[in-house]
């Protein structure tokens, strides 16, 4: 689907914000399908992304016979869901699926890592932030090549309009 710079400032990247974490599936080099849940997508433009590839075993080796995965993020707040029920319609999409090309794996910029230590801020108090997130260091270039919408019936009829 062809995205506008519009639709992506107004409808995706406040999607993608009040995504908690996605899900990235990939195949197999058997054909066996993985959907890996992370937290450290980091879309940069309406052409590219990064993600922290820290704790993914099946990501880097899967991407190794395909570069080709799909990405989808969905608004999971559950004021979000409580609103759209009752108005019968979601003001803003649901959820979105990215068709996105692995690119390399390279050391984490100052700035990279900055957003990510934003998004997780709030969690510095507990132990689990220090033994998960203390050594983010290497993140794993993508290339969206297409956007997918996830259409819900006449909720979201006219979401990409």
């Amino acid at each position: 689907m062809k995205i506008t710079d519009e639709i992506f400032n107004k409808k995706i990247k406040p999607l993608i914000a009040q995504s908690t974490y996605c899900s990235i599936a990939t195949v197999s080099k058997e054909g066996i399908p993985h959907v890996t849940p992370i937290g450290s997508v980091i879309i940069k433009t309406k052409d590219k992304g990064i993600f922290f590839e820290k704790f993914t075993k099946n990501i880097p080796e899967n991407s190794k016979q395909n570069q080709l995965a799909t990405i989808m993020f969905v608004n999971d707040g559950n004021w979000f869901w409580l609103k759209s029920l009752f108005k019968g319609q979601f003001k803003t999409p649901p959820a979105i699926r990215m068709v996105i090309k692995f690119g390399k794996l390279r050391q984490e910029k100052d700035e990279e890592g900055g957003v990510f230590k934003r998004k997780v801020k709030m969690f510095s108090f507990t132990k689990g932030h220090q033994i998960l997130w203390s050594d983010m260091s290497h993140v794993r270039e993508f290339e969206i090549i297409d956007f997918k919408p996830v259409f819900i019936g006449k909720m979201t009829r006219e979401q990409f309009i």
